[in-house]
């Protein structure tokens, strides 16, 4: 996976330093995620947002391919409890995941005349996870009185976490670019498993709502 990464960056680079016609896209917007594990009904959604730049490259007239760095942010919360008329019991769990992401899309152009055009673009996302940890606090009231502690677990931890640092995705999406301001909507599905558990498979849908700016 890393070998995978350093390629695509050194051809990223290589193809910015042989193009002279084109735009540095810095954007930022909502992302939604749907995760789900073989062997269980309900999903876990997420809810975060992204930020980054994209460098979009000019092939031929129509097509250009836009490699770009992005940090994605997630998190998820959820919470149970049970109680009777002398105790009650709490639990709510919080997973945080930050992570790296290098898209590599090809993307093409319709022109609507006036510097408007709508676009179509598609490829791999190649993800790099920096921390994934999930916040587990419970607390227990008795007669009046209410007790509580705290575990962190580090979800990429090689003993106690079960995810995947590394991730391929694949997605693609439709933009509509109005002069500099630039509205697009996409879509990315995992390639590879998101947790190391041999007997469970986890993937994960995603899709984003952002704005760009055409510098």
């Amino acid at each position: 996976m890393k070998k995978i990464i350093i390629g695509v960056l050194s051809a990223a680079l290589f193809l910015i330093g042989t193009q002279s016609h084109a735009q540095v896209l810095a954007g930022a917007g909502y992302l939604f995620a749907s995760e789900k594990t073989s062997g269980f009904d309900e999903t876990t959604p997420y809810h975060g947002f992204y930020i980054g730049a994209s460098y979009n490259i000019h092939l031929v007239k129509g097509l250009s391919v836009a490699p770009g760095l992005y940090a994605n942010f997630l998190a998820h919360s959820e919470s149970a409890g049970a109680g009777s008329a002398k105790a009650n019991l709490f639990l709510m769990g919080t997973t945080r995941e930050f992570a790296l992401n290098l898209p590599v899309k090809l993307r093409y152009s319709f022109p609507l005349g006036n510097d408007r055009n709508i676009f179509a673009f598609a490829g791999p996302v190649f993800q790099l996870g920096l921390t994934n940890k999930t916040t587990v606090n419970g607390s227990v009231s008795f007669m009046g009185r209410t007790y509580g502690d705290g575990t962190k677990v580090d979800n990429y931890d090689s003993k106690n976490g079960t995810a995947n640092r590394f991730n391929i995705y694949l997605g693609g999406g439709v933009g509509l670019q109005l002069g500099d301001i630039i509205f697009l909507v996409g879509y990315d599905h995992n390639l590879l498993d998101l947790d190391r558990l041999e007997n469970y498979k986890t993937n994960r849908n995603q899709i984003k709502v952002g704005i760009s700016l055409d510098f």
